[in-house]
């Protein structure tokens, strides 16, 4: 919610000393294209597009050396009954985009599905993903990453997600 961006930025005191903001807010809403509503859409946005949206206005005129946005590969290679969640983080690298266009610090990490947490941890889901060539993310791994993401040097998107290409594409 913008209110409480804008309470937060005030809670901090002085918003100059903020010098990063990381944005890893999501849902899922799931289901094929025509069973989706205008509510299952909003209920994903939310936290992901319109969040990010709120941070970018309270933050713009701040000297941060880091704005990570958590994305998802959902955004590159889409899912099944993912088109919102999809559209959604689609929206975080619009906006790295737009950041980085402007000067300003900005990546979008497009994550695949972690091991230990998150939305697709669990032993069920990793066996399936594995079956189709995909891994999950260690936490170290993850850890790394993002560290080489927002360092500096990166484009405004990147992806982390690892696969077994020969598995995939065979």
């Amino acid at each position: 919610e913008p209110a409480a961006v804008r309470r937060l930025l005030v809670a901090l005191g002085s918003a100059s000393l903020l010098r990063g903001v990381w944005h890893a807010a999501g849902v899922l809403a799931d289901g094929l294209l025509a069973r989706q509503t205008a509510a299952t859409l909003a209920h994903v946005y939310g936290p992901k597009a319109h969040a990010a949206w709120s941070v970018q206005r309270g933050c713009a005129a701040l000297p941060l050396r880091a704005c990570a946005l958590f994305s998802s590969v959902a955004a590159l290679l889409g899912g099944t009954g993912q088109a919102n969640y999809a559209a959604a983080n689609s929206c975080l690298d619009a906006l790295a985009g737009a950041r980085r266009s402007a000067a300003l610090a900005g990546v979008s990490v497009q994550w695949g599905p972690w091991a230990e947490v998150g939305m697709a941890a669990g032993d069920a889901v990793r066996e399936r993903l594995q079956a189709q060539g995909w891994g999950q993310i260690g936490l170290a791994e993850g850890l790394s990453a993002l560290g080489l993401a927002v360092g500096g040097g990166s484009s405004a998107v990147v992806a982390m997600m690892p696969v077994a290409w020969g598995r995939v594409l065979g």
